[in-house]
């Protein structure tokens, strides 16, 4: 796992991981990130799901950083969920304010985690530059995608790069119809700090498929660092 502030090629993360299978796989293919979704409620039943699947990484030590993903914007419960997890990076798929922000953030600060926390921004809902400034003074990172998420529509390209124009690159996760054929223009294009996808990995189950994994993983690793060589896939 590259540490945040290292020059390093653009990460990866999967979202909608399920299964132990597929956290190992993607571990093994070099990804960096898992979005472990607990959408619309932290209740004990979600987050026993969610520490099972981060129980997998820590027993196995693999190599892949477990990120929950919810919709829940009290600071409560979401303090809680991390706590009863042991999930350090935090990513909120939906719009906090600014003072909501600021109180979960307090509350996390008391945590021994240090968390990282990844806010959603919709750049074709045209958020403000002050708005996003604001945003920025509180979290760690943006992600760029649509509010519903999942959709595998890409984001209107007019509107990223008026978002880019507020926003440093090295803070952002860029998703939004992201796909393994894709990925490689969009990275030579953004050099974002990390691709996140989500329905382009896929398969006709639900779960994720493999070859679609190997392809996204080799697509992005096939690029490198800026002035390096390709990472090969394991």
């Amino acid at each position: 796992m590259q540490a945040i502030g290292e020059p390093a090629s653009t990460r990866i993360k999967g979202c909608r991981v399920r299964t132990s299978t597929a956290l190992r796989r993607m571990s093994e293919l070099g990804f960096d990130f898992a979005g472990i979704h607990a959408i619309d409620s932290l209740d004990d039943h979600a987050l026993s799901a969610v520490r099972s699947l981060v129980d997998v990484i820590v027993d196995e030590m693999l190599t892949i950083e477990p990120v929950l993903l919810t919709k829940v914007d009290a600071v409560a419960p979401v303090a809680r969920a991390l706590r009863k997890t042991g999930v350090r990076w935090l990513q909120l798929h939906r719009t906090w304010s600014v003072d909501g922000l600021d109180a979960l953030l307090t509350a996390l600060r008391s945590e021994p985690l240090n968390t990282k926390v990844i806010m959603l921004v919709d750049p074709e809902e045209t958020p403000s530059r002050e708005l996003t400034t604001e945003i920025l003074d509180l979290v760690d990172f943006v992600i760029l995608d649509h509010r519903q998420g999942g959709t595998g529509r890409l984001l209107d390209s007019r509107a990223l790069h008026r978002t880019l124009d507020v926003i440093p690159i090295d803070r952002v996760f860029l998703a939004g119809g992201i796909t393994p054929d894709n990925v490689a223009s969009l990275v030579s294009s953004y050099r974002p700090y990390a691709v996140d996808a989500q329905s382009s990995l896929l398969g006709p189950s639900g779960d994720h498929d493999v070859d679609r994994l190997v392809a996204f993983a080799t697509a992005v690793r096939r690029l490198g660092a800026e002035g390096g060589a390709p990472r090969a896939i394991r």
